[in-house]
């Protein structure tokens, strides 16, 4: 089996653009990778474009090994975050192509099962006003939907340092979830890592009553 084409495909969604790789054989097998490069997607097609044809194209997709040296060794450059991510959605499909070649689920390739369920959380959840009265209702709504977990950056725009007001807007509205939803419920606070170490310190410790599982 060999690989015929590598085609790109840009999804445009509301928040940030999707890639989703299409990845070709002889066989007639189709594999899919994925990845959400942010403010990069020109830059991973280009690579992807780059390095097709001189090292992708005709290679089996069953040696996945050979693939990564032929696109870090071979490529005699230091592999960043671009080149990483097109390697990254090459490999994903490839896994795809062996996982459709062979009948099994890719997770059986990669080791197999270790759990038969995972907990999940709620994300995107609270694209409401940033007051604490419409994330409590956005909240409740979530819970109403079964998750028991419920993930947020309550910081609106703050970067590396905030105002107090700011501060104390993050605080309040991390409160009226916690209210809201009762103890019960995981808070995963979200902050991007954007803040330097004395805002983040100060923020987790004003957080801690609320009991959240992330920060």
């Amino acid at each position: 089996m060999k690989i015929t084409s590598i085609t790109p495909l840009v999804l445009g969604t509301r928040w940030r653009n999707l890639v989703i790789l299409k990845v070709a054989t002889d066989e007639g097998l189709i594999g899919l990778g994925e990845s959400r490069p942010v403010n990069k997607v020109e830059a991973v097609i280009g690579h992807i474009k780059d390095v097709a044809e001189r090292f992708v194209l005709g290679l089996d997709p069953f040696n996945i090994e050979l693939l990564v040296q032929r696109l870090t060794v071979e490529d005699y450059g230091r592999p960043g975050e671009v080149a990483m991510t097109g390697l990254a959605m090459i490999e994903m499909a490839c896994w795809d192509i062996i996982g459709k070649a062979l009948n099994q689920p890719v997770y059986r390739l990669l080791g197999g099962a270790v759990r038969e369920r995972i907990k999940t959380y709620a994300n995107g959840w609270y694209t409401v006003e940033r007051t604490p009265e419409e994330f409590a209702a956005a909240a409740r709504r979530a819970v109403a939907k079964g998750y028991r977990a419920l993930k947020f950056d309550p910081f609106g725009a703050g970067y590396y340092e905030m105002e107090r007001s700011e501060k104390l807007k993050s605080i309040a509205l991390v409160e009226a979830v916690r209210d809201a939803v009762g103890p019960e419920v995981e808070l995963l606070i979200e902050m991007h890592g954007r803040f330097n170490p004395v805002t983040a310190v100060e923020m987790a410790r004003e957080l801690a009553p609320f009991k959240p599982s992330w920060y």
